[in-house]
């Protein structure tokens, strides 16, 4: 009962909680949060690379991506997706089987269907992109199962803190002043937006909506588990407190 009541408050207060200190941080010490945030940016940029044939190896501010597809990343990939799908199938873990089936149908698109100019902007694009869409599978890691070792180690808890700096960092980048935007280049080269702009000919307008409109959508992704699993914590903690008195003791009572 105690485990039950205590999980509802931390579905309660958790996720909210670590967004708003994710806020707090950004604005009070960017530099400290870019440190952390910076490797899910590249693992976007990585992630990307894989899922359209790529071969890529993030690293500190910069991910080397090779200028020519590989057909044995993608099998690589496929073969660990596959192994993945079928381990979770045995043990009955639908949800992570239809992760497993849903990235490997990415893998063989982004591979085979997507043109390479198309697959190049999607590399660059999964910058701050990754910063939206990986700090939310890593928030949302905070719904793990009692039996998982995420749970069972308190890795959620990290995950959770490194998914919201980088997600909220990202924000600030792209719900921020204009002023604010990450254009020009450094020693390294052209930022991603500068080689969205002027490489690939997106406008402004349209890279700033892009990013938007990911996050919202992450947004709501978040909104909608977050209510699930605060209505499944509800019913646990509730089904599980017995009555204040037994039937018979009560019954004895009114005589």
């Amino acid at each position: 009962m105690e485990d039950a009541r205590r999980e509802l408050y931390v579905r309660a207060l958790a996720l909210p909680g670590a967004l708003v200190a994710g806020w707090i941080a950004t604005a009070a010490s960017p530099g400290p949060v870019r440190m952390i945030s910076m490797w899910v940016h590249e693992s976007g940029h990585a992630a990307a690379a894989w899922l359209t044939g790529y071969l890529a190896f993030p690293g500190p501010w910069f991910t080397p991506v090779d200028l020519e597809r590989s057909v044995m990343v993608t099998l690589v990939l496929a073969a660990g997706l596959a192994a993945g799908g079928y381990r979770a199938w045995q043990l009955e873990r639908w949800f992570w089987v239809t992760v497993a089936g849903a990235l490997l149908a990415c893998a063989l698109i982004g591979a085979f269907a997507v043109h390479p100019l198309y697959a190049r902007q999607l590399i660059t694009f999964a910058g701050d992109g990754g910063c939206f869409a990986i700090g939310t599978l890593l928030m949302l890691t905070m719904y793990a199962d009692d039996d998982h070792a995420l749970r069972r180690e308190r890795l959620r808890w990290v995950c959770l803190i490194v998914g919201a700096l980088a997600f909220m960092d990202a924000r600030a980048t792209w719900f921020g002043p204009a002023a604010r935007l990450p254009l020009g280049g450094d020693d390294r080269g052209l930022s991603d937006a500068s080689v969205l702009t002027e490489s690939y000919g997106w406008t402004l307008s349209l890279l700033v909506s892009r990013y938007t409109q990911l996050a919202t959508g992450c947004v709501a992704v978040l909104a909608l588990v977050y209510l699930a699993g605060l209505a499944g914590a509800y019913q646990a903690a509730t089904s599980s407190t017995p009555s204040s008195f037994p039937r018979s003791r009560r019954t004895a009572a009114t005589h």
